[in-house]
């Protein structure tokens, strides 16, 4: 068959003609418009002088930039490197004033300035064609000429792929395969015999992708040795995998880069942030590395989970993304999307010892142990680097960094070793004082990795000789006696990665916690909350948005996504059932909500400019001020307050637009799509094993899935090569879906001399070939 030199496709001879000459005219346009967009913005660059380098001295680098191994004796390290305590946050109040002249340059159009270690030239590209590449490349071959192998054939890999996704368990995995030998007749060679041949061939199969592999981690509790079972997958093998796939390595960026949108009135270049590497922290991490090198941006969760109704089975799956993959590719459920690296121990809890300090203090040390293990494979290459030739055939050195840890409150106390809600400073990203979270003019320092290790290694050389004097300097600090395992990596900084989540800290935390909570005290009257319920159940359904067909008042549950929905409907459903006569504080709290959600409405944008950006800051005070007022009216009552303005989840709205600007719109360091993994971990845990040392049957099926994620991946890749698309007419403009059917629509009767009379070469003998199918097709007993 011959193959298409534009878009690399195969064809029947038939036909092949009228392709190539389509083909290579839109090529050519392509092309033609391509160069146009290239030489206009060169000209322009030029005429405007648009590249000068951005001063940024945030992060200034030692000559080997790497951080020094743990010291023996009472000291956990000797030096540590980072970028520094200072990010340059005035770049993104920039604002360039290119008022002289645009003659070609079009409102709205996009100017993207790169790293100056890039060696990229800034480029102007039309609003429309943002996030979009100019050319698509060809489609390559596929990797395997039997994507499907070790299965025997690919009606084979379809069957036990279903058995997977459908959880089957032994019986009827066997079934499925008896009734498949019965039916099948010769569409495809069908010749699974049970289901301990497909156990075994996912067995086989499992080389495709990074397996587990199982670690005893010694730990000491109380002058003895416990050990205790990590499943990881080795971090860095499975990056090796991203980035020698060349579908996924072309969609990676790896260039930290500024990027502004032409305001048409005042015809200024506004910055705008969107992904990570258009945030500072991503230029900051390129300014430390050598000129020509790239990183390499992950993000991290952890989070433990119910795999039982009654809680007494629990998992705690650890999952890394690359960040230098978009948004919609990383947070998908594809080869390109988060991949479970490590199974953690779960230390269970003892009456005799939980809640204990030293008890606590060793589930920290469990868990920092475990993940030095999984982060091991990073340490090196975070210090020297690693070159490689990726899949694209660009040799690229690359330098791993985690810029995201994505978890919620309990989980980023353990990531940040500090003792949480009780101890003095209970934030994991500055030292605020535990009595002072609902301040918000107050500003504190960041936690760093060089102050948190010399107040360490202060407290070890007390530790043996004055024990009390050693735990008053953690105390002071709300410190745990063991160092962070994320120290090991060269210039990382987990109190920086921590980043405000909306899921937790907004949606299940500030509103649904208290907010919502608040509203019941106001709204107890049977009658007012009826009222309330009554308007929730009357509301439209509408796609996306929960329909609460029982009201919410009485509703108990911890449910972020629908804590979502209620606080974006709730005003419209309570604003009559609180009368401000009758009840200032209530009307008042209703005012406080409506702050909320305009603070929601701006920090969950995608493209956060810098104009929204000041103005979702303005709204954050202002959430505050009205809460204030809130409180003061509450506090004239004679009654009681059930919760507490001073919590946590408050104060961390005081870091959320220092994340934005350092990481990225909010949904890059989302926990929602981690939380979807709990779902399938637990449907592996109730269907697939059988309760008992179930860490080991879980990830083997759960890299069964993987598996068949990759070779589906490469079953498409397959199809779309070697499948011919059929030709389009390059004038058809009539849209498919003005027309009075659609495909699969039952069309009027016709009759065989009807079809023979419009076509009589192409229906001759259709008659006699339609009664010879279905002959074949139907059963005896059916004809």
């Amino acid at each position: 068959m011959p193959t298409c030199e534009f878009c690399n496709k195969r064809f029947e001879s038939r036909g092949f003609q009228t392709h190539h000459k389509s083909c290579e005219a839109k090529d050519k346009d392509r092309r033609s418009a391509a160069e146009f967009r290239r030489i206009q913005a060169q000209e322009e660059i030029q005429r405007l002088n648009l590249h000068p380098e951005p001063t940024n001295n945030a992060m200034a680098s030692t000559a080997d930039g790497t951080l020094g191994a743990a010291a023996s004796g009472s000291e956990y390290l000797n030096q540590y490197h980072d970028f520094g305590s200072d990010l340059d946050h005035e770049d993104f109040g920039h604002e360039t004033d290119r008022s002289t002249s645009f003659r070609e340059i079009q409102a709205d159009d996009i100017k993207i300035e790169y790293h100056p270690h890039s060696n990229r030239q800034p480029s102007i590209i039309p609003f429309e064609d943002y996030g979009k590449h100019e050319e698509i490349g060809p489609i390559c071959p596929p990797k395997h000429s039997r994507p499907w192998h070790p299965w025997r054939s690919r009606v084979d890999f379809d069957a036990a792929a279903l058995a997977l996704d459908c959880h089957m368990n032994e019986r009827q995995t066997n079934k499925l395969v008896e009734l498949l030998r019965c039916v099948a007749f010769g569409l495809d060679n069908f010749t699974l015999k049970n289901y301990d041949e497909i156990q075994t061939t996912w067995d086989q199969a499992a080389e495709r992708s990074t397996k587990f592999q199982k670690e005893d981690i010694p730990v000491s509790y109380r002058d003895k040795m416990e050990s205790v079972e990590l499943h990881y997958r080795p971090v860095w093998e499975w990056l090796q995998e991203l980035l020698s796939d060349q579908d996924i390595v072309s969609q990676m960026q790896w260039d930290a880069c500024r990027q502004y949108r032409l305001d048409g009135q005042t015809k200024i270049w506004k910055c705008f942030v969107h992904e990570a590497w258009s945030a500072n922290q991503w230029w900051a991490i390129q300014s430390s590395l050598p000129p020509g090198a790239v990183p390499l941006c992950l993000v991290f969760y952890a989070d433990k989970n119910k795999l039982s109704s009654f809680g007494t089975a629990k998992g705690y799956p650890v999952i890394v993304r690359c960040a230098n993959l978009p948004m919609n590719i990383r947070n998908g459920a594809g080869i390109g999307g988060g991949r479970v690296v490590g199974w953690l121990p779960v230390i269970a809890e003892d009456a005799a010892h939980s809640g204990k300090t030293d008890f606590v203090n060793f589930k920290n040390v469990v868990w920092h142990e475990s993940i030095s293990k999984i982060l091991e494979s990073l340490v090196q290459y975070s210090k020297t680097g690693y070159t490689m030739q990726c899949g694209d055939d660009v040799q690229r050195t690359i330098f791993p960094y985690i810029l995201i840890d994505s978890a919620d409150y309990e989980e980023q106390c353990v990531i940040a070793l500090i003792r949480g809600l009780r101890g003095l400073c209970p934030c994991p990203k500055c030292l605020i004082p535990g009595t002072k979270l609902s301040d918000f003019d107050a500003v504190y320092p960041e936690w760093t990795p060089q102050e948190t290790v010399s107040m360490l290694n202060q407290a070890k050389q007390l530790e043996s000789t004055l024990k009390a004097e050693a735990e008053v300097i953690l105390k002071k600090y709300s410190l745990r006696p063991h160092i962070n395992s994320f120290f090991s990596l060269a210039n990382a900084n987990p109190f920086r990665a921590l980043s405000y989540d909306n899921l937790h800290f907004g949606d299940s935390g500030l509103w649904g916690d208290h907010l919502f909570e608040q509203h019941k005290v106001h709204i107890h009257p049977r009658s007012t909350a009826t009222m309330v319920d009554n308007c929730f159940k009357s509301f439209p359904r509408w796609s996306t948005l929960h329909h609460f067909n029982d009201g919410v008042m009485k509703l108990s549950f911890n449910d972020g996504s629908k804590h979502h929905d209620i606080s974006k409907l709730f005003l419209f459903a309570a604003h009559e059932a609180i009368n401000p006569q009758d009840d200032t504080a209530g009307y008042t709290l209703l005012k406080v909500t409506r702050k909320y959600l305009n603070m929601n409405m701006y920090s969950n944008l995608d493209i956060q400019m810098t104009d929204t950006m000041e103005v979702g800051r303005a709204a954050v005070k202002a959430f505050f001020d009205s809460l204030s007022t809130y409180i003061s009216d509450m506090d004239k009552l004679d009654i009681d307050k059930p919760k507490s303005w001073n919590f946590i989840k408050l104060h961390y709205l005081q870091h959320m637009y220092d994340d934005i600007e350092n990481k990225g719109s909010l949904r890059g360091m989302s926990t929602k799509p981690n939380e979807k993994f709990h779902g399938p971990i637990r449907k592996i845990y109730l269907r697939r094993t059988n309760f008992k040392d179930t860490a080991k049957q879980i990830v083997r099926i759960e890299h069964q899935t993987v598996v068949a994620t990759v070779i589906q991946n490469e079953i498409d890749e397959y199809n779309t090569y070697y499948q011919s698309d059929p030709d389009i007419p390059n004038d058809l403009e009539t849209p498919m879906d003005n027309l009075h059917f659609a495909i699969g629509s039952k069309l009027k009767a016709i009759s065989f001399a009807d079809l023979l009379e419009k076509d009589p070469v192409l229906f001759a003998r259709f008659h006699i070939r339609i009664s010879d199918f279905m002959s074949d097709l139907l059963p005896t007993s059916v004809q």
